[in-house]
């Protein structure tokens, strides 16, 4: 990615901040090269204040001279937003939407012009540098372009690019299973606390081996059944808990509350 290009974020909620932030903390853009553009007043002043970040209320201005643009607004918004800077971009300016179900054809549509769109799901692990965002190039996006969004998305964890025909179930997935991680930790500190542990106490055990568990997986390459094996030892607790897990239909309630998720994500668009 080229240095000291200028990018502009179109929507000041949580997932522009968290990369605003971490484009700053890693170096990977400069402070003095954003500019944000919000409503809220109250948000792009923090913007400013806290990250030392050109803010405003208009999309033109905000967009004028930018080499990148990421849009952070709310999906049903999507053509009223793009309509109030697009005059504003360069032929080579290269959008990319963070919009959750708003397919690639329907940006290009609402854009107008024939500029490169990077379609990205993020997902919140990002506010803590552990996000997963996914990627899907539009039919102006090059290499170069996916690489560029790469760049900025490993600001805040780790990226994949896939056909954006997965998108939906990506959204089911990568973007709502935290979710669903944040219930199975608070049950199974639950469970501790039913066992005599404090609470605090437990909910840090939970969580430390989510995270360890998470770890093995991303790293040492064993399949899930794999390393689950390595836990359960011959007539040993742990399979007394699986069986358990296996009795309240854990596995196929997961599966269907991604498959519910990433049903609900292709509506969305």
């Amino acid at each position: 990615m080229k240095p000291n290009l200028n990018l502009t974020i179109i929507g000041a909620g949580t997932m522009g901040e968290t990369l605003a932030s971490r484009l700053i903390s890693t170096e990977t853009i400069q402070a003095r090269n954003l500019k944000v553009s919000d409503p809220n007043e109250k948000r792009t002043t923090l913007f400013r204040d806290q990250y030392g970040i050109q803010g405003g209320n208009n999309n033109a201005e905000a967009v004028a001279g930018a080499d990148i643009v990421i849009l952070c607004t709310k999906p049903q918004n999507a053509e009223e937003v793009i309509a109030s800077f697009r005059d504003q971009l360069g032929e080579q300016t290269l959008v990319i939407s963070i919009m959750a179900g708003v397919r690639i054809e329907k940006l290009e549509q609402y854009l107008q012009k024939d500029v490169p769109v990077i379609r990205a799901m993020p997902n919140t692990p990002c506010q803590v540098g552990a996000g997963m965002t996914v990627l899907a190039a539009g039919s102006h996006a090059t290499g170069n372009h996916l690489k560029t969004a790469r760049t900025l998305f490993d600001a805040v964890g780790e990226t994949e690019i896939l056909d954006e025909k997965h998108f939906d179930a990506v959204t089911g997935l990568s973007a709502s299973s935290p979710a669903f991680i944040y219930v199975i930790i608070e049950a199974l500190a639950e469970g501790g606390v039913k066992c005599g542990l404090p609470r605090d106490a437990s909910t840090r055990l939970v969580a430390q081996a989510c995270l360890g568990a998470a770890t093995m997986v991303g790293q040492n390459g064993k399949h899930p059944a794999v390393l689950k094996d390595d836990v359960t030892t011959p007539a040993g607790c742990t399979v007394d808990g699986l069986l358990k897990l296996e009795e309240g239909g854990l596995r196929v309630t997961l599966i269907k509350a991604v498959t519910e998720a990433a049903k609900r994500a292709g509506e969305l668009g």
